[in-house]
């Protein structure tokens, strides 16, 4: 059966949600645990798309299709920024809940270089907006966390878990969903506006980018 994109956005969100409600601290069942989660969870979905369940060949298809490098698109304006960014001096860090293997992702995309730091949630086993992964990534660059920058597209999660744990922040809004929200950007290419001008051999602010 096939379903709407809107039927699969709907199921995926609300599975997601409910999986949040029931285990607050499950980021993707840790490194171990990952694929077991991501059965249960696309389970759930299946079940509400029609009552049905997930064949073992419909979840090898799924997770093989999600570890491949051409699965996933960068955004056109990250690396302008990342290189603006570098070129300036400021020290960069992604700080992401995600499962383990966004790590391997991003050396398949060709942009794991460019980061000084990578926290994932599912190998911190801690996760946004709790405050403890915003922490340990200031240490892993060696900033005092008013001296960072952190910027991601989620209000609870990134806006307000970063800035709860004492960094500064940015709302990246590429949809203009949230016009009530005074920090915010539509684009990662507003960035370097933001920040101090001039370049900088040891960065004053060490803005931790959330692709």
């Amino acid at each position: 059966m096939r379903f709407s994109d809107r039927q699969l956005f709907d199921a995926l969100t609300a599975t997601w949600i409910e999986v949040q409600r029931e285990n607050p601290g499950d980021r993707y069942g840790g490194v171990r645990g990952e694929a077991d989660f991501w059965r249960g969870f696309l389970n759930r979905v299946r079940a509400l798309l029609d009552g049905g369940a997930l064949t073992d060949d419909a979840f090898t298809m799924l997770a093989d299709h999600f570890r491949r490098a051409e699965s996933w698109a960068v955004f056109d304006d990250v690396i302008p920024v990342l290189d603006e960014l570098a070129r300036r001096g400021f020290a960069l860090a992604i700080v992401s809940n995600w499962d383990s293997y966004l790590p391997q992702l991003l050396e398949k995309k060709g942009i794991a270089g460019r980061f000084a730091a990578v926290s994932v949630s599912a190998i911190e086993r801690t996760g946004k907006p709790d405050a403890e992964i915003f922490l340990r990534t200031c240490r892993r660059l060696d900033v005092a966390p008013a001296e960072a920058l952190h910027v991601g597209d989620s209000p609870r999660e990134d806006l307000e878990g970063a800035t709860s744990a004492g960094l500064q922040a940015l709302l990246l809004d590429r949809k203009d969903q949230y016009r009530n929200i005074a920090h915010r950007i539509r684009s990662l290419a507003e960035i370097p506006a933001k920040l101090p001008a001039g370049s900088v051999r040891r960065p004053h602010t060490a803005p931790a980018v959330n692709l």
